[in-house]
């Protein structure tokens, strides 16, 4: 189940979480890791963002559109030198709409998702997109009322 709902009959209100959508199994590489292997890891686990971890600490992004130029002009280039440093963050108890603004307004392609100094997930246009997808097909199947007396 997505979220709680809360409200009357009329005004159902659906509060989503981070923790409701992210996804928890993170590939990460480390700040020295290839791009060309970074690269290798994106279609290997067909994904587009891969957080970069240093010393158990969060400490860069590094995107698909960052890496596949990167690897091709200059072979060798690490991913320390073309990462995102110090990535902007959500926690696990980040309400959905809040990050779906900031991925917007920053067109962030995602977000990296930590609790503390531990990074517990990442979320995606892809997650955000698929919790939509889920609302939208809750909120129809709540408005179709079927009868199956066939009027008696």
């Amino acid at each position: 189940m997505l979220g709680a709902v809360t409200g009357g009959e009329d005004s159902n209100v659906i509060v989503i979480m981070v923790r409701d959508v992210m996804t928890r199994r993170l590939v990460t590489i480390g700040p020295e890791t290839p791009c060309d292997a970074a690269r290798r890891l994106m279609d290997e686990h067909r994904i587009r963002h891969l957080p970069v971890v240093a010393g158990g600490r969060l400490v860069g992004m590094v995107s698909d559109r960052d890496v596949r130029p990167a690897g091709s002009q200059s072979p060798g280039t690490v991913a320390g030198r073309i990462m995102t440093p110090d990535p902007v963050t959500v926690t696990s108890e980040t309400r959905v709409e809040h990050a779906a603004r900031l991925m917007l307004d920053a067109r962030f392609g995602s977000l990296p998702v930590a609790d503390g100094n531990a990074l517990v997930g990442i979320v995606t246009y892809t997650d955000l997109l698929r919790a939509f997808v889920q609302v939208l097909e809750t909120a129809t199947q709540e408005r179709i009322a079927v009868d199956f007396s066939g009027g008696r």
